[in-house]
């Protein structure tokens, strides 16, 4: 192929899951086609902690975080979120101009934070229209009576006719149909593509090294895990008081605090789970968390896609505790999946400890039964494939028309 670049923008205002599903289809995509770079444009003060392979590199925004619905302020920056936004939109651009990439893949934002994207997305039509430009979204994003109104409000309709020649929706419309729930006009309907769930995989070699490492062979074990873990204090304070009682039955716990949580509450988690050291471990953070996740006779986590996605590939006996604010995004996908007797939910308004041993305890008694719910017909974990089909298509249609 002449070219073969591919520009990723995650706007990553909070938590890891926009940059870390974006990664996995990037790591994918240099794996399985020859030659091709992917530089991914990212607001994550990690990005560069996490693993990639070579083909992949990252350009940093300034970070932001999320406020409110809608609201954004700066992260780090002693200036405004005005100028900062400026300073973002500005990168964008320059970006696009020095690394002139064939595919620009833009996650799940079609206008990117306060719309920051839209002086690329029109300069790419005027001035380098051959660049094909691409959605990724989630398979749910939130109530369609918020979205709509939204959408219709700040112009996303109108965008996604304009600039995007594909969305390529990372789910499974036999589950969650975004296309029919958040009324995309027909040119735009036409031009949405199913793709199925993007999970990791894990090879059984990495679960075999962590079960010897962290001596984790001969009982059950639970991971609880919350996320970048910016929000994720409750459950984890919940899970706190249920690992004592789990322990005391010789049941081992694996706890991932995230990157993101507020140093004082990351101090309390750990004082308190310290005497509980001989049956629980605690990470900050690990990068092979999907790995642990796969040894886990049951496991504690938030709802967000990349996590309830992988513990529903791998069938694992789950608790979920889903956010509910400021969207109510990872209930609904939540309750799509327990309605398929998939995982439990545990909503945030009942959530103590007691509560959540209860959960814990049902899931492993259902691991120990070897029960497992059959999967909705329709519903697959094929979406890496397939974005890899549909980016191979775009990349051999740009090779075509730059020979003519």
């Amino acid at each position: 192929m002449k070219k073969t670049r591919i520009l990723f923008y995650s706007h990553d205002s909070f938590g890891l899951g926009h940059f870390r599903r974006s990664l996995t289809i990037a790591s994918f995509l240099v794996r399985h086609i020859k030659g091709l770079s992917v530089l991914m444009l990212t607001g994550l003060d990690s990005a560069a902690s996490f693993e990639a392979p070579r083909g992949v590199d990252f350009v940093k925004l300034p970070s932001i975080w999320k406020a409110g619905p809608d609201q954004y302020q700066t992260r780090h920056l002693r200036v405004s979120f005005a100028r900062v936004h400026r300073m973002r939109a500005q990168l964008v651009r320059d970006v696009v101009r020095a690394f002139d990439p064939m595919l620009f893949v833009v996650d799940n934002v079609p206008l990117g934070v306060d719309a920051e994207l839209m002086p690329t997305l029109k300069y790419l039509k005027k001035k380098r229209p051959h660049v094909r430009i691409v959605l990724t979204m989630r398979d749910v994003l939130d109530t369609p009576d918020h979205i709509c109104p939204r959408w219709r409000e700040i112009g996303v309709y109108d965008a996604l006719e304009d600039f995007y020649d594909e969305i390529w929706i990372a789910g499974c419309r036999a589950l969650f149909d975004p296309v029919t729930l958040y009324q995309f006009p027909p040119r735009v309907a036409r031009r949405a593509r199913f793709c199925g769930y993007v999970v990791r995989s894990v090879t059984p070699g990495e679960t075999v090294y962590l079960r010897k490492q962290f001596r984790l062979e001969g009982a059950p074990v639970v991971v609880a895990s919350c996320g970048g873990g910016g929000d994720g204090y409750p459950l984890l304070d919940a899970f706190a008081g249920a690992a004592r009682p789990l322990a005391a039955d010789g049941i081992r716990s694996v706890v991932f605090l995230g990157p993101d949580m507020p140093p004082e509450q990351r101090r309390d988690l750990k004082e308190r789970l310290l005497p509980l050291s001989e049956y629980v471990t605690t990470f900050d953070y690990r990068p092979d968390l999907v790995a642990f996740l796969d040894l886990a006779s049951a496991t504690v986590s938030m709802a967000g896609y990349n996590t309830t996605c992988e513990l529903v590939a791998m069938r694992k006996r789950a608790a979920v505790v889903p956010r509910v604010y400021p969207r109510f995004e990872q209930l609904l996908r939540a309750q799509a999946f327990e309605r398929h007797g998939l995982m439990r939910v545990v909503h945030p308004d009942v959530l103590d400890a007691g509560e959540l041993e209860g959960a814990v305890r049902c899931c492993l008694e259902e691991a120990n039964e070897g029960s497992a719910a059959d999967l909705p017909e329709g519903v697959d974990f094929a979406g890496l494939s397939r974005i890899t089909r549909r980016v191979r298509k775009h990349l051999e249609l740009e090779q075509k028309g730059d020979e003519g």
